[in-house]
């Protein structure tokens, strides 16, 4: 996650979503990455992970595989999704559908939590992010060949 790519974003090459989400993550992790740890927390028979993210960071997340509520306790963000850009600000939420992945700009300093059924009280934190996202691996990886065949295209130019 880094600030200085945001302007970038509609300069970014016309790519597929998933290929362009991907290529985003490949530069983004070229940079100074923000820590931000998500804490998970269990209740209510759900699984509830929270992020706090300051002023300014970029985030790709994971493909969602599974629709959940994801809801912005705090701040302001753009979400870029394959039907546009769109602005949200706390109190708000909104309920993905499987397949979705986006691209979260923060304008201001901001709290976020996804909400997942967890009828089954299951406590293994890896078992129920592999249920509930693609993996980052994938992600990186489609990356990194997005952008070799960017290079390749440059240079034959």
């Amino acid at each position: 996650m880094q600030n200085d790519l945001i302007p970038a974003w509609d300069n970014l090459p016309a790519l597929p979503w998933l290929d362009k989400v991907s290529y985003l993550t490949h530069l983004l992790l070229k940079g100074e990455q923000i820590e931000s740890p998500v804490t998970h927390v269990f209740e209510d028979g759900n699984y509830i992970r929270e992020l706090k993210l300051p002023k300014g960071a970029l985030l790709t997340g994971r493909e969602h595989l599974l629709g959940h509520e994801m809801q912005l306790t705090e701040g302001s963000v753009i979400v870029a999704a394959p039907d546009g850009k769109f602005e949200f600000h706390a109190p708000a939420s909104l309920h993905t559908k499987p397949g979705f992945h986006a691209v979260v700009y923060c304008l201001t300093d901001i709290t976020a939590r996804t909400v997942h059924p967890n009828p089954e009280d299951c406590r293994d934190v890896d078992a129920l992010e592999a249920k509930w996202f693609g993996k980052a691996e994938d992600v990186i990886a489609r990356g990194a060949q997005v952008a070799l065949i960017i290079e390749r295209e440059r240079i034959a130019a």
